[in-house]
């Protein structure tokens, strides 16, 4: 029904149909904040018109209601008068609840429901937090690190001083913090008002490469961990991408790309070497199915990656430049593969959020893996998005990072609300 103009616009979410049947609200999330908001649409439009009239600014989606749009602003609930026959407003907004919910993890959604009568529900708080917590390999909880966040992709530096992590607020779009291990302090790395996520180190955890909305779909930047100098581009294309790891002889960027036909698909950057001309991508993986979050192996000999080429979905590795083969690595489903330092044995979650270790012994050309075996029992966030990475793994495999849920005292409590609007 609608088409991204891929110069400005990242997404558009939460459509809503009017009374009518045929004209909806969507939210429109663009580079550029001062043209966020909600906008008007037909099913008679044609995908790609540029004729839609945007009928709200700012950062939370619209419902209608008993005359009237009602939408999220500064965590107050707000209602406008709106007449669904001539598509226009006739008068001004005034608050229904106040603290509504609206997580930055899950941009331009706030916590109401209405229905057409008017009957209104909606709960407070933000959103889901979350804390990075470190374990050893019996699952024993060593300390935690950081203060609860919003937050994702905790990636250790190979040095082992620092992680990096991406950080959001609840109005805002993600940033990339770095957290010193020997002080438990954060510092924020990234500043631009797009979002910048998904950050990747170098081997010598001098530069992090990341990926950042700001120049529409998400492209390939690198700046030094020291933040000493500004960002730089390294990679744009048509496509959104996110690094996923940086090879051990710096020579290789792996990054996963979102393609309209073939999903999630993998693909290398060269950075130098005879392979092929740096800075032109090379397709590694690219099929009818999701791969993602590849890793490579520390010799660069082999990718690791989740696919859902079969049911549950696994973990494969298959060899690098050149195919040695394809290997399944999990047995009874699991995602977000890690190795350690030496190459001699692979992590990996199960789906029922197992920390699962498999031994590998592995030659440039020939592979082989022993039979999976449990770790611990994690309390890993959601893993509902399997390229999003939530843990990580010291050099010599003894401890985990973990990006933990909280447990939360009870359920929100939602609000009912009646009579809200206005008699006529």
């Amino acid at each position: 029904m609608t088409t991204l103009d891929s110069t400005t616009e990242l997404n558009h979410r939460w459509p809503q149909f009017l009374p009518d049947g045929r004209h909806f609200l969507y939210w429109l999330m663009t580079t550029d904040r001062e043209k966020r908001g909600v906008v008007l649409a037909s099913l008679d439009d044609k995908p790609d018109s540029k004729d839609r009239k945007r009928l709200l600014a700012g950062s939370s989606m619209a419902a209608y209601s008993a005359g009237h749009l009602l939408f999220e602003r500064e965590s107050a609930l707000m209602a406008q008068p709106f007449d669904a026959a001539r598509l226009q407003f006739h008068g001004e907004a005034f608050p229904v609840a106040q603290q509504v919910a609206q997580l930055g993890g899950t941009q331009g959604w706030a916590a109401f429901s209405v229905s057409p009568d008017g009957t209104l529900t909606y709960h407070t708080g933000g959103g889901i937090k979350t804390q990075l917590a470190w374990f050893d390999r019996s699952g024993r909880e060593l300390s935690r690190l950081g203060q609860p966040e919003e937050q994702t992709h905790p990636r250790i530096s190979p040095d082992q001083k620092r992680v990096a992590v991406d950080r959001s607020d609840a109005h805002g779009p993600n940033d990339i913090w770095l957290l010193d291990l020997a002080q438990d302090k954060s510092t924020r790395f990234t500043f631009h008002p797009a979002t910048d996520n998904s950050p990747a180190w170098s081997p010598d955890s001098s530069r992090i490469v990341f990926a950042s909305t700001r120049d529409g779909l998400s492209n390939l930047y690198q700046k030094a961990s020291s933040g000493a100098a500004n960002e730089e581009p390294l990679l744009k294309s048509t496509e959104a991408k996110y690094p996923t790891d940086w090879s051990s002889d710096c020579r290789f960027i792996l990054y996963q790309a979102i393609h309209s036909k073939t999903g999630l698909d993998l693909a290398v950057l060269p950075l130098e070497g005879p392979e092929a001309a740096p800075g032109k991508p090379i397709p590694f993986l690219q099929t009818e199915f999701n791969e993602t979050l590849g890793q490579f192996s520390p010799d660069t000999h082999w990718i690791a990656y989740w696919s859902n080429e079969s049911t549950p979905a696994q973990v494969y590795v298959q060899g690098f430049p050149k195919s040695g083969g394809k290997f399944q690595v999990s047995t009874n489903g699991g995602g977000w593969p890690r190795w350690r330092r030496d190459g001699k044995e692979l992590y990996y979650l199960g789906p029922d959020r197992k920390m699962m270790a498999v031994e590998v012994k592995a030659t440039a050309t020939a592979f082989e893996t022993g039979r999976p075996r449990e770790l611990f029992q994690t309390r890993a966030g959601s893993l509902a998005a399997p390229f999003i990475p939530i843990y990580d793994v010291t050099a010599d495999g003894q401890r985990f990072l973990i990006n933990c849920a909280l447990e939360a005292e009870g359920p929100p409590p939602i609000t009912v609300v009646m009579n809200w609007a206005p008699k006529n």
